[in-house]
This record gives structure tokens, sequence and C-alpha cells, in this order.
């Protein structure tokens, strides 16, 4: 005589007795298989719901809109790194060209797709609903390394300085992940970028009678 089977739950569908706190990173776990596969713009709560097995309800009971969804999304990504930032200060003992270097070195850490979300992060992407979190991680980050600059330069030119580094190992770390240049490659590059601060600087004074 036959025997009915149970049928078998599906591992990727989270169980009812979740906590708030393992629900909502299971959603941005499931947000973050959406980004890889569709970029941001197939981040929905429609698709949400389905890449995370469950009801739009319950969607919205964590992320009330789409701002909130994309916020709390690309400052989850953004936070690992920022994180890593502080311990390469810390190793550095503030010398700026170790600092640099060892952020450079966790930024190559990161998966390729979080390294995308954080480039939306710095970038002026034009898309209003990421600049509450744009602007607390460049207040994160200038926190953290203006001090570098501010003994020898002016405010806002430390920050042009700051942020066109920023941008140029971020398209350093691009290439790694496309397989365009090595690690080791990308490190040389990173350093000798770093090691012309000083002459940098002295030529903004220069340029700017300070």
């Amino acid at each position: 005589m036959a025997t009915a089977t149970t049928p078998a739950r599906n591992p990727d569908r989270p169980r009812p007795y979740l906590r708030a706190e393992d629900r909502r990173r299971h959603l941005l776990d499931a947000a973050a298989r959406l980004f890889v596969r569709e970029g941001y713009a197939g981040m929905t709560m429609v698709a949400l719901a389905a890449e995370a097995g469950v009801s739009r309800r319950l969607v919205y009971d964590h992320f009330p809109d789409l701002a909130a969804l994309y916020g709390a999304f690309f400052e989850d990504r953004a936070s690992r790194y920022l994180a890593s930032i502080d311990r390469a200060i810390t190793d550095g003992h503030g010398d700026p060209v170790a600092s640099f270097t060892g952020a450079f070195g966790h930024l190559l850490a990161v998966p390729a797709d979080d390294q995308r979300a954080i480039r939306l992060v710095v970038a002026d992407s034009g898309l209003p609903e990421l600049e509450p979190v744009r602007a607390a991680f460049r207040a994160r980050v200038e926190a953290r390394w203006l001090p570098f600059f501010n003994e020898h330069i002016d405010r806002d030119s430390a920050r042009a300085l700051l942020w066109t580094l920023a941008s140029g190992l971020l398209a350093l770390a691009d290439l790694v992940a496309r397989g365009e240049i090595t690690t080791d490659v990308a490190m040389t590059l990173a350093r000798a970028l770093v090691e012309q601060l000083p002459g940098v600087i002295t030529g903004v004074n220069a340029a700017t009678g300070t």
C-alpha cells in the first residue's frame, strides 16, 4: 500500500518563525541576488517578494517603499567596506600610503557585485533615492580620510583630491574584477597613485597660493 510522502520544503523559502532581524537579512540577501542578475532597475518590491519567496505585504513590512529598500540594500553593501576602511587606517598607524593601500587591498577582496554597489553609492548617479545613503557614506569616508590631508591643503581641495583618488582606486578594482589586470598590477598602480599625493598637494598649494 502506497504511503503519502511529505513534500520537500523549499530551502529558499523563509520559515514563518524567523526573527525580524533574520527576515530582513533574508530579504537583503534576495535583493543582492536581484542586483547581480538584473542590476539596479530589477530591484522592485514585486521582484523581491518573488525572489525571497514571501508575500509583498511582508516586503512592505520591512521596506515601506522602494526608496527604503534601495537605501537599506546599498547601505548594507557599503557598510561592509566601511568597516574594512577602519581596519586599514588602524593597521596603517598614521602612514597614509600604508592606510590607503591597505584599504585598496580590502576593496579588492570585496565581491565584484558589492564593488558595483559601492561605485553607485560613491558616484553622483542622479538617483535621488540613493542620495541619503550616498551622503552618509561620503561623510563617513571623509571623516576617516580627510585628517590625512587637512594639515597640508585647504578642505575643499582635500575633498576633491580624496574623491578623485577614491574614483581611481575603484576603477582599478573594476579592472581586476573584469580580469583586465592582475591583483599585483593593481596594487602596484594603487601604491604609485598614493605615493604621488605629496607632490600633488604641493602643486595645489602653489596654484592656490596657500
